[in-house]
């Protein structure tokens, strides 16, 4: 480690002014749960760490008439136990409850957890199939980016280097509060996923009006799965339909082999997880 400088910031404010002065210098430190291994591996050197762990005014949770409202610096351990996000999130709930170890749980923060933009991040999967938008602000203003819009590569985010993550927002609707996610990993604790699924169905007089699947460690970055989503539109939902259109996630995604898996592993997996994730969030 060399020439690293920390700054602890305990507003808002405070934090805007430093990104705006420190530019691409900025590096975001909260849970810290990502940025010690990289600091340890080299991944990042010469940054100015700001410490933004203490800004109480972005760990909230917060049920609106027409969505859900989550601060950047909410931990993991809190969407676990938020019952607003088990009513009406259900699969950001299950993913925190998948999500690492308890004091890992503790730590970590699902603003963190997205702007790391792993391919495996937990609650990125969960996200993209609830349309959530994050919200980032900086001393020039306010942005609103659609979650699909957001992850452009590894570790990589449509966030400017003087942005910072102020809100994440979830709609309220059916399909969101039927939602489900189902995270594979090599082991039943601390496990990177090796494929997850996200999926909320909407079904009305028995046919499907609104469908959205999500995979995680899949792709460079976690993916909507269009075709499955297209073949599921406008048509009776049975078991039947469910594992046909699953069978057509291997178009939507391009995994690769590593330590944890084969590509052609994976294909064959997400077609399984999908199938299950859609006939839990239809209920069938």
């Amino acid at each position: 480690m060399k020439n690293f400088s920390f700054v602890n910031v305990e507003s808002k404010a405070e934090a805007l002014e430093v990104l705006n002065r420190e530019k691409d210098k900025s590096y975001l430190v909260a849970g810290a749960t990502n940025v010690m291994p990289f600091i340890r591996y080299e991944k990042i050197n010469d940054k100015t760490l700001i410490n933004i762990r203490n800004i109480r005014e972005l760990r909230f949770i917060r049920e609106e008439e027409d969505r859900i409202e989550i601060g950047p610096l909410t931990t993991i351990c809190d969407l676990e136990k938020s019952e607003v996000i088990e009513k009406f999130a259900p699969a950001l709930s299950e993913a925190a409850k998948n999500f690492a170890d308890p004091t890992t749980r503790n730590s970590a923060t699902i603003g963190g957890n997205i702007a790391n933009a792993s391919p495996a991040a937990d609650t990125a999967t969960p996200l993209l199939a609830l349309n959530a938008t994050v919200v980032a602000e900086s001393k020039s203003g306010t942005r609103r980016i659609p979650i699909q819009e957001f992850f452009l590569g590894v570790n990589k985010t449509a966030l400017a280097c003087d942005e910072l993550i102020t809100l994440i927002e979830v709609p309220k609707n059916a399909a969101n509060s039927q939602s489900t996610f189902i995270k594979l990993g090599l082991r039943n604790a601390m496990a990177i996923s090796v494929v997850s699924v996200a999926a909320g169905v909407e079904i009305t007089d028995g046919k499907v009006t609104s469908a959205n699947v999500a995979l995680g460690s899949v792709a460079p970055t976690p993916v909507r799965a269009k075709k499955v989503e297209a073949a599921l539109m406008g048509k009776e939902f049975t078991a039947e339909l469910a594992e046909e259109a699953a069978n057509l996630v291997v178009d939507d995604i391009s995994p690769i082999d590593d330590v944890r898996a084969s590509g052609e592993y994976r294909k064959t997996v997400s077609s399984v997880l999908v199938k299950r994730a859609l006939k839990k969030s239809g209920n069938i």
